[in-house]
């Protein structure tokens, strides 16, 4: 039997469409990928269209659908509704799958205009995928009446084979991983910093990423004289992050506002047996035990915050079960094997039923 051709649009850059495209590979799929902007792709053929302005998604939209329907797929795949789902859309080719990532359905929809473009791009999808229970209910608000059109595929992680021993303390060592924005709160998690620091004055903190506030974050740590106390690593390669992530006793991950969508890196510390620090906000709910696998706080609460450092920094046993606990919960729920195959079902039943 012939391989199935799938055409998929996305940034090559973006590690989920890299880890995506390479676990639909590997499950007998050929795949081509139609690109705004970034690289080829090792293992898949790449078709990259430069970006040379504001308007490059519209400009270039005849030049994207061409190109994926002279690979003559059996189905196409847009990953992230706005700009890429548009191309898609103007495939006219079905059967479409649309996947939506987040910003794109909760930020985007933000004036009529902007409203009725997304539900054209939702309303055309013969079928949608969510990341999470919150970014399907997301989409239902958005297009009543799709809920049977919709399905939650998480977006998984590799379980290891092995895994660290939780380190040896003090100094404790906490970790941030995600980039230097306002809304995943860095500078909330310093100033509660400043407290546990009175607190616990040999506490470490690894702040890696990068971004618009890495500068006045530096600043910050210098007027709370955190000096010794946090240290800024840079970017972490997605290959290196469970290393990193081993390397520490805890991840904090005071997110502020409600588009932190899914919660990846709380799986991804999870797959390392660490406890997680987290906001309730967004999709993180769903992917952590408040009390059992972490402890999650309300959102911008410095004081809440660092109280449930000082916690788990000062009862090293329940961090540990907290680790545990994590790691049989992502096990159990999100095996990236496990999103691979809920992926590969639908892109089966999608091509049988146009068939």
């Amino acid at each position: 039997m012939a391989k199935r051709r799938i055409a998929i649009f996305g940034w090559s850059n973006s590690v989920h469409v890299q880890r995506w495209v390479s676990g639909m590979l590997a499950r007998d799929f050929e795949i081509k990928v139609i690109t705004l902007g970034g690289d080829p792709l090792s293992d898949a053929e790449t078709f990259v269209i430069p970006r040379r302005a504001r308007l490059s998604y519209l400009t270039q939209a005849g030049n994207a659908s061409g190109q994926a329907l002279k690979f003559k797929p059996d189905l196409v795949h847009a990953h992230y509704a706005v700009g890429f789902g548009y191309w898609a859309m103007r495939t006219s080719f079905h059967p479409l799958l649309l996947s939506v990532w987040g910003a794109d359905v909760i930020d985007f929809p933000s004036n009529p205009f902007k409203r009725y473009l997304i539900r054209k791009v939702l309303r055309n999808a013969d079928h949608i995928t969510a990341t999470s229970q919150l970014l399907k209910d997301t989409v239902v608000k958005l297009l009543p009446g799709s809920e049977s059109k919709v399905t939650v595929i998480p977006f998984g992680v590799n379980i290891p084979d092995s895994v660290a021993e939780f380190p040896d303390s003090p100094p404790v060592k906490l970790c941030f991983i995600k980039a230097h924005y306002k809304k995943y709160g860095p500078n909330i998690l310093l100033r509660a910093m400043a407290v546990v620091a009175r607190e616990i004055p040999d506490i470490k903190l690894s702040m890696a990423g990068s971004g618009e506030m890495t500068e006045s974050l530096r600043q910050m740590v210098g007027d709370l004289q955190l000096e010794k106390n946090v240290e800024f690593v840079g970017f972490i390669d997605n290959r290196e992050i469970y290393p990193f992530i081993q390397k520490h006793h805890i991840m904090v991950m005071p997110s502020v506002l409600e588009s932190e969508s899914f919660g990846v890196a709380v799986l991804e510390t999870g797959a390392c047996r660490r406890p997680v620090i987290a906001s309730r906000v967004g999709g993180v709910p769903e992917v952590m035990r408040d009390g059992e696998t972490g402890l999650l706080l309300p959102p911008g609460d410095v004081d809440a915050l660092a109280a449930a450092i000082i916690r788990l920094v000062k009862d090293r046993e329940l961090s540990i079960r907290m680790g545990e606990r994590g790691y049989e919960f992502v096990k159990e729920n999100y095996d990236w094997e496990k999103s691979l195959d809920m992926m590969a079902e639908t892109y089966h039943r999608l091509i049988h039923e146009k068939k």
